[in-house]
């Protein structure tokens, strides 16, 4: 029932209330004064920007927009929870005030209709006698939910109904970038105005929903102990933007505290320097300190600017002092450089994670490697552990080390030479066929691409034709079970056709050339409709769309294929971050793989996860096909954010888990399995043949 005086100032719809004018549609859940759409009237598609019981009914209805909890202290078990309303008063169709009690901290939320803008504040006030601890239990004890709707249900539906949330919770500059999946404006924005956010986290991910949706997101306002009688406000502005450009400028426009930060480089080398790049209402004296040590800034027509030295490896914050009180910060990162890296993972690849024991199927395979245990894990029996599928990558990177190095190291080669004798003896037939583990012939389409790419690099080392024969065969297997229809990571179109026109083996690169071009032909005709695949929807299925198209384009000189990747192009630059941290900026939104691969088993944002090296790929095929100088500098930022995933000493993690809480469980850390990374290095020696990384 709506408190009386809601209904005494406005009688709204049954199912609800209602904020309205002609830009914003907003409906709010009269049980529970939550958000529950927020959608725009001019919008064809009808889609509401966040999750509510219409569009995310797998959602608890306790996570909607606007709800939360904060820490009431041990008496109350740390958590008290909003989400019963006192009092709600409605002032026309753009104003509603929305009051909570949780013990002694009153919530009051007000949401207004301002010209094109929806203002939302949360004022936390102590109406007790006794101190409010607040986050006595860590920054997650304070919370405000804000279910984006970020989730694949299918092509056909995510493409206009749903929204890629980039997250950026920077302190005194925080925001949400919301962009439509595909790509069409409006797209929806948020900037705060008032207070602090220093993190977020997710909740609601299950091995129901598993990898289709990001689950429900969560912000952590800055708010410590609040005193009897004391209050503290945050607010924030949403908006419509057309994309990243018209995001910034209206952000920096609505918002005082906004602070657009660019960098040179996020990940350096050592001996390097990265330019920063800070736009807003900074003052007339801001301040910058990385660590302990001050940064000079320099006014420049561009913004305040600073050179940032790589220091030693390991992550640097970059602390920004502006305005009246007010702190954000750039996260960047110096990792050992792209070769330093390559030869210790190499080496530790092949020291550390072939597996050795004589009459077991695995024996001679590359594994996964427990970090925390310092031994590989034999024990382990998924399919994303196992012996095949991703972890070919490995061998991949051996190989092409050792081609592109010239390198004499018989130990390396001795390694790779087992493995490789492995991978011929137990994951392949002799007629092509990808096994998904030792000898155990389940099919898994995504196997095959990985192998021909291991052949043709054995090729590139031996120079004789049985590897070369051997990757024919894995093509034409492929397409025999159905490759056509697939969208497969990591086909190797122009490489293999080379490799193949260059021994001279005509009838292989006549047969093998047919079958990509149908392919080809097969993506052509199905656009963006993208079938499902271990996900509904995703980066990776996107990616590989474009970068077919963009190597057979490379392959035949056929401008047909590079009109046809441009739309999977649009699509893909789509899922990638821009905000000032080296885990997130050129990184794609992924948010499963730390619970398929890494030991740590928890879902949630990984950032960096390697598969977004692929975008890299694809922008460094694109730069080259069209000339455009912007993809080349794009791919770097890709491949050198990727590099955290790698330490001096060669060890590697599958992922970055990126939120500060998954599920309630912490996050912000690297799993400690070594699993399936190492594409990342292959990708970047791929692209530095063309550009330096």
């Amino acid at each position: 029932m709506l408190p009386a005086a809601a209904q005494d100032v406005l009688e709204q719809p049954m199912h609800g209330l209602r904020l309205q004018n002609s830009v914003f549609r907003i409906s709010i859940d009269r049980d529970t004064g939550a958000l529950v759409s927020i959608a725009n009237p001019t919008d064809t598609a009808g889609m509401s920007w966040i999750g509510g019981p219409q569009n995310a009914p797998w959602q608890p209805r306790g996570s909607l927009w606007g709800l939360g909890f904060a820490d009431l202290g041990a008496g109350q078990l740390h958590r008290g929870r909003w989400g019963e309303p006192t009092s709600i008063r409605q002032v026309g169709e753009t104003e509603v005030a929305i009051s909570y009690q949780v013990g002694s901290l009153a919530v009051e939320v007000a949401r207004r209709l301002v010209g094109d803008a929806l203002e939302e504040s949360y004022t936390f006030r102590n109406t007790g006698d006794e101190p409010i601890p607040m986050r006595e239990r860590g920054k997650a004890s304070l919370a405000i939910y804000m279910p984006c709707n970020d989730h694949y249900t299918s092509a056909a539906d995510v493409l206009e109904n749903r929204a890629h949330a980039h997250i950026w919770t920077g302190g005194s500059s925080s925001w949400i970038a919301m962009l439509r999946m595909g790509g069409r404006a409006p797209h929806l924005g948020l900037v705060l105005t008032q207070g602090a956010f220093d993190g977020y986290s997710i909740e609601d991910r299950d091995q129901v929903t598993l990898s289709n949706t990001r689950g429900t997101i969560l912000v952590h306002p800055a708010i410590d102990t609040l005193q009897p009688g004391q209050s503290a406000t945050v607010s924030w502005t949403m908006f419509w933007h057309k994309g990243w450009e018209d995001f910034f400028a209206q952000a920096l426009r609505r918002s005082q505290q906004m602070v657009r930060i660019d960098a040179s480089d996020w990940t350096n080398f050592p001996g390097e320097t990265s330019t920063l790049i800070f736009q807003g209402q900074l003052g007339s004296s801001p301040s910058l300190m990385r660590g302990d040590t001050s940064v000079p800034l320099r006014r420049t027509s561009k913004g305040w600017q600073a050179d940032v030295a790589a220091g030693e490896i390991g992550e640097h914050i970059a602390t920004l002092k502006y305005g009246s009180g007010l702190t954000t910060r750039a996260v960047l990162n110096t990792v050992a450089d792209l070769d330093t890296t390559v030869a210790a993972r190499v080496e530790f690849i092949a020291q550390r994670q072939q597996w050795h024991k004589a009459g077991d199927p695995w024996d001679g395979a590359y594994i996964v490697f427990d970090n925390e245990a310092d031994v590989p894990a034999r024990w382990e029996r998924a399919s994303d552990r196992n012996s095949g599928r991703e972890r070919v990558g490995m061998g991949v990177l051996l190989a092409k080390w050792l081609a592109e190095t010239k390198a004499s190291s018989d130990d390396i080669r001795r390694s790779l030479d087992r493995y490789y004798s492995f991978v011929c003896s137990h994951l392949q037939r002799e007629d092509g066929y990808v096994f998904d583990d030792a000898d155990q012939p389940r099919k898994r389409l995504y196997n095959w691409p990985w192998v021909m790419q291991l052949h043709l690099a054995m090729a590139s080392l031996a120079k004789d034709a049985p590897p070369l024969r051997r990757f024919a065969a894995t093509v034409e297997s492929f397409y025999r079970e159905g490759g056509a229809e697939f969208y497969p990571i990591g086909l190797p179109i122009a490489e293999g056709l080379q490799a193949l026109n260059a021994a001279g083996m005509t009838a292989e690169h006549a047969r093998v050339s047919a079958l990509f071009v149908q392919h080809g032909d097969r993506l052509m005709q199905r656009g963006t409709q993208y079938p499902a695949s271990e996900v509904n929807y995703e980066q990776s299925i996107v990616a590989p769309a474009a970068i077919i198209l963009l190597e057979l384009h490379q392959a035949t000189g056929d401008a047909k294929w590079l009109r046809g990747a441009q739309p999977h192009i649009e699509l893909l630059e789509l899922f990638d971050g821009r905000q000032p941290d080296h885990h997130l900026n050129g990184i794609s939104i992924r948010h499963w793989d730390g619970y398929w691969f890494g030991k740590a088993r928890m879902w949630g944002d990984t950032f960096p996860h390697y598969w977004s090296s692929l975008n890299a790929l694809a922008w460094d095929l694109q730069g080259r096909a069209t000339g455009d100088r912007r993809w080349q500098p794009m791919a770097r930022t890709t491949l050198r954010n990727n590099l955290s995933l790698f330490s001096a000493d060669g060890r590697a993690s599958a992922a970055f888990i990126y939120p500060t809480t998954v599920n309630g469980r912490p996050g912000y850390f690297a799993d400690p399995y070594a699993n399936d990374q190492d594409w990342t290095l292959v990708h970047a020696l791929q692209v530095k043949k063309e550009a330096p990384v």
